[in-house]
C-alpha cells in the first residue's frame, strides 16, 4: 500500500510522515500518477515517492528467474548492518548526511525482494528492473537521483509535462490490476471498468498546522522529522473522460 493510500484509508503511519517531511505550511503539488491500460499491459508514469509502490507491484507479478537491477538505494539512517545480512552484496558510501549504495546486478527475483523487506521510512529505492531474458512488458525505469523542486503544474494545466521519475509497464493480469488500483486509486477503483483506458491522478498536499517538539535533546533534523503535521490531501482522479474529486484530512506524528 502506498503512503497516499494510507492517508486515504485514514491509517497514515511513519512512512506517510516521512514523505510529508519536505512539505511546509501551505499548499503543495504532490506526486502524480498516470496509468494506461490495454489488454496485455498496464503502462505507468509517476513522480518521486511512488517508486517503492511500483517496485512492489513489479516484484508481486514479474516472471520468475533472473532480473537485471540497476540504480541507487539511498537511506538517511545508518542501516548498513541490516543490509549486510541480505544475499545481494551492497557497498555503501556516506555523503551529505545520507548513505548510498550503487546497485548493478543480475539476480533472482527473491534476492531483489529481500531489499524491500528491510525497508524503513527513510530508505529510497531508486531502482530500474527488468527480466534478464526479456519478459515483455515487464519493466520499471527509475531515475537514480532526486529531482530538484516539486512536480510542476496540476490537473488544470493542459501543457503540464507527464511525470517521469518512474515509468514502465507490467502485464495486465487480475492480480496486478488489483494491486495497482488498491495502491493508486483505492477511493475510485469501483469507477474503473474492463473498458477503461486511462487513469490520471493528481494529489495536492495542504499543510495546515505544524507542531515541533521543544525537547532540547533533539537535533534540528530530528525535530523536523518528528514534527506533528495536520492537513488535507486533495485528490483529482480522471478516469477516461470523467473527473472525480475527494478530500481527506490527516494527522501524522506524535
Amino acid at each position: 500500500m502506498s503512503w497516499i493510500a494510507k492517508i486515504i484509508k485514514q491509517t497514515p503511519d511513519e512512512y506517510s510522515q516521512a514523505r510529508l517531511v519536505k512539505y511546509g505550511l501551505g499548499e503543495h503539488v504532490g506526486p502524480r500518477v498516470k496509468l494506461t491500460f490495454s489488454k496485455s499491459s498496464i503502462k505507468f508514469k509517476a513522480d518521486l515517492d511512488m517508486e517503492k509502490a511500483l517496485l512492489s507491484a513489479y516484484l508481486a507479478g514479474a516472471p520468475k528467474g533472473s532480473h537485471k537491477v540497476k540504480g541507487n538505494i539511498i537511506t538517511y539512517d545508518d542501516r548498513r548492518d541490516v543490509f549486510s545480512g541480505l544475499t545481494m552484496p551492497l557497498d555503501w558510501k556516506r555523503s551529505a548526511g545520507k548513505y548510498k549504495s550503487n546497485v548493478s546486478e543480475s539476480a533472482p527475483l527473491e534476492h531483489i525482494s529481500e531489499l524491500l523487506k528491510v525497508a524503513d521510512p527513510t530508505t529510497f529505492y531508486l531502482l530500474s528492473v527488468n527480466p534478464s531474458s526479456g519478459g515483455t512488458p515487464w519493466k520499471i525505469a527509475t531515475k537514480t537521483s532526486f529531482p530538484k523542486g516539486a512536480p510542476s503544474g496540476g490537473e488544470e494545466e493542459a501543457d503540464e509535462k507527464d511525470p517521469s521519475f518512474s515509468k514502465g509497464a507490467f502485464a495486465n493480469t487480475p492480480e496486478i490490476m488489483d494491486f495497482m488500483l488498491d495502491t493508486f486509486v483505492p477511493d475510485f477503483r469501483d469507477k474503473v471498468g474492463p473498458k477503461t483506458k486511462k487513469v490520471n491522478v493528481w494529489n495536492t498536499i495542504v499543510i495546515e498546522d505544524i507542531e515541533i517538539s521543544k525537547d532540547p535533546k533533539l537535533s534540528i533534523a530530528d525535530k523536523r522529522r518528528l514534527a506533528k503535521k495536520r492537513g488535507k490531501l486533495l485528490r483529482t482522479v480522471q478516469i477516461d473522460d470523467e473527473e472525480f474529486k475527494q478530500e481527506y484530512s490527516f494527522t501524522v506524528g506524535d
